[in-house]
């Protein structure tokens, strides 16, 4: 694939995080097909790896998870330039969508069933979306017994226990610390040089 000017790369941070949140309802989480179709199948800019660690990056600080992602992505495809444009994209349709509603909300009718099936559509929609970036990103992330383990305590904990999400992953943070600690005192020392074999 031939490689693209910058202020190629610009547009397609703007126009794509435009996209996502013009059209993408249901949170952070929905976008992640759309960001993996554009930057890492279609233009080969992110890794699978890079989309994993954005993830987890993400949901570690504060803010709003699409914009977050917008940031991640733009700084990993352009640099600061690509900053701007994808957070000027991901921030832009919201803004103006809400200025809309916001316009014309009172005259909405909340019990009107045309408005209450689209609402009822959308969420099914999201929630498919959803559970199908769940399950990819299992399959990448889920290799070894430490990996199972920790996610089935998570679930427990906050499906069963309701202990908050945050909580959960400051949690596994330590404990995945640990983990890398114990496996680097598994591997050998390397020989030195001259020393008896």
């Amino acid at each position: 694939m031939p490689e693209i000017s910058y202020w190629k790369k610009l547009w397609v941070l703007f126009y794509t995080f435009a996209k996502i949140a013009a059209l993408v309802v249901g949170g952070g989480y929905a976008i992640l097909p759309v960001v993996e179709e554009t930057f890492s199948k279609k233009n080969n800019w992110l890794t699978s790896e890079e989309l994993l660690d954005m993830m987890g990056l993400v949901q570690t600080v504060p803010g709003i998870i699409a914009c977050n992602s917008a940031i991640y992505v733009g700084r990993r495809v352009a640099g600061f330039g690509g900053i701007l444009a994808a957070a000027f994209g991901v921030c832009l349709p919201s803004v103006l969508i809400i200025l809309v509603i916001a316009m014309f909300f009172p005259d909405l009718d909340p019990k009107n069933p045309w408005l209450l099936g689209a609402f009822r559509g959308v969420r099914a929609c999201v929630t498919a979306l959803v559970t199908m970036t769940a399950f990819r990103m299992a399959k990448k992330v889920l290799k070894s017994w430490f990996e199972y383990v920790i996610a089935l305590i998570a679930l427990v904990l906050v499906l069963l226990l309701k202990v908050e999400p945050v909580y959960v992953i400051l949690g596994a943070m330590p404990i995945g610390v640990l983990y890398a600690w114990y496996q680097l005192g598994k591997k050998p020392l390397p020989a030195r040089d001259g020393a008896e074999k």
